[in-house]
């Protein structure tokens, strides 16, 4: 049986971590270890872990606060798993999550297999209309072989339809031996500044194939201290800790210096591609300029300070062609009259009927009854379970 490492990075959110932990420890997959990276916590981080007394959690701790890279990439070398994953700590496998995984691995005879997630809002999220509610997106459940080198092209454009089917470290069981090309080829696995976006690029430039789980096997939790989720909102403290933790100019964690979630993947792919002159697709820069507009008028909308790095981008804009100032023009009408409708429909209660046009299910806490991550996936286990059953309803 393949040994599989389940590596749970964490820094002060031991009331989040218990979830996440206890997701691992009970997977249906018998022969595991979870790695739990204590990123220089100051909270009751270790007596979270110890509570659970198992013999297959692997406590480790750093000598100071690193930034996330540095702290995947120290907690990467503790595992000793043929096979590895990343689970975040305000996330949640759900029990099937590697077993099934390690089915399709062999089914496949392949390296690398990457699966879906439903996403959680906890109940202390940001947005009022989504706090305590489950999103469940519409899947095949089936499993398939997608090439990695057209993926990867999808992904340097900023096709951000791929997000959620490439291979990060969050959403995938990777071989060692894949981990290891990479390590020879970057001398490390994970670079700055998105980890989960360097891990996903460089392991598509180091196969030639992957399979996909269309399943739902894990629920991202979203938090008002997730990074990702809060730089996509309003720029608020997570961020700004994250960008911290760097000790460096902000230029070289986003892309511009301008602290928007796609800047940070912009400024990530560029940053493997380093490595990769003659084998990675050159970044869209007119596709990245435009996400970054979409951005900066969402957060704008949620109040975030934004004047600064408006001006920043004004600069840039004035240097770009004729034709690539009139489509970001476009651009920022478009996305002004989509934040503004978005806005107003999550205001008047309407978020059910704004998914449906997106294919997404959502359950709320208050009529299915859950009120965290765990109650949330012992509903939506058996759910799942029963496949398409969840979209006749």
């Amino acid at each position: 049986m393949k040994k599989v490492s389940i590596i749970i990075p964490t820094r002060n959110r031991a009331h989040l971590l218990k979830y996440a932990l206890r997701s691992a420890i009970q997977q249906s997959y018998q022969n595991i270890e979870i790695v739990v990276c204590d990123n220089y916590s100051t909270d009751n981080t270790i007596e979270v872990v110890e509570s659970f007394n198992s013999q297959n959690i692997i406590y480790v701790r750093t000598n100071n606060a690193l930034s996330m890279p540095d702290n995947w990439e120290f907690a990467l070398h503790k595992a000793s798993g043929e096979y590895i994953t990343y689970l975040t700590d305000d996330s949640y496998l759900l029990p099937n999550c590697i077993s099934k995984t390690i089915e399709e691995l062999s089914r496949f005879n392949i390296k690398v297999v990457v699966w879906k997630h439903c996403a959680y809002f906890y109940p202390n999220w940001l947005e009022p209309a989504r706090r305590n509610i489950l999103y469940i997106p519409k899947t095949t459940f089936k499993s398939y072989l997608l090439n990695s080198k057209t993926i990867l092209q999808k992904l340097y454009n900023i096709d951000e339809s791929v997000s959620t089917i490439i291979p990060k470290s969050l959403n995938s069981l990777c071989h060692w031996s894949i981990i290891e090309k990479v390590i020879s080829i970057q001398n490390r696995f994970f670079l700055s500044s998105c980890p989960d976006y360097t891990s996903a690029a460089s392991v598509l430039l180091n196969t030639k194939e992957y399979a996909l789980i269309d399943n739902p096997l894990y629920i991202d939790g979203v938090t008002s201290s997730s990074i990702g989720a809060v730089t996509s909102f309003n720029l608020g403290k997570s961020t700004k800790d994250f960008i911290k933790e760097f000790k460096q100019n902000q230029n070289e964690i986003v892309f511009l210096g301008i602290p928007t979630s796609i800047t940070a993947i912009a400024k990530s792919l560029e940053n493997v591609k380093k490595f990769y002159l003659d084998s990675c697709p050159e970044i869209n820069k007119k596709a990245v300029l435009c996400a970054t507009v979409d951005r900066l008028i969402k957060l704008e909308a949620n109040k975030a300070k934004t004047q600064n790095y408006w001006q920043i981008l004004k600069k840039y804009i004035a240097l770009q062609p004729t034709e690539v100032k009139r489509t970001l023009k476009k651009q920022k009408i478009i996305s002004k009259l989509k934040w503004m409708i978005i806005k107003k429909i999550r205001h008047f209660s309407l978020l059910e009927n704004l998914e449906r046009l997106r294919n997404v299910k959502i359950l709320r806490g208050d009529k299915h009854g859950f009120n965290n991550i765990e109650e949330c996936a012992k509903i939506i286990f058996p759910i799942l379970k029963a496949k398409n059953n969840i979209w006749r309803n």
